[in-house]
């Protein structure tokens, strides 16, 4: 399962052309995302369904490197009419 991980997260990162930086939110998000898709193994259920009794919800799941915008901490300095994110 490692291996596979590695692989998905590989692909995710080289097909978005992100920074290698970021292999391990990548590998988490594959982990993640297998454990709310069907198996195999389970072929009437997920993993997560086995482990919870009950349907995933997907409905917050957002593609992996798709754009954010980030909440600039620690201004010490009041100014309302500044951004307070980058994106």
């Amino acid at each position: 399962m490692n291996r596979t991980l590695v692989e998905l997260a590989q692909a995710m990162i080289a097909a978005l052309g992100l920074p290698e930086f970021l292999w391990e939110p990548a590998v988490v998000h594959a982990a993640y995302v297998q454990n709310l898709a069907y198996t195999k193994f389970l072929p009437k259920a997920t993993p997560y369904q086995k482990w919870h009794g009950c349907k995933p919800n997907v409905a917050h799941l957002h593609e992996f490197g798709a754009p954010v915008w980030v909440l600039s901490q620690g201004q010490h300095i009041i100014r309302k009419m500044l951004p307070k994110s980058q994106c």
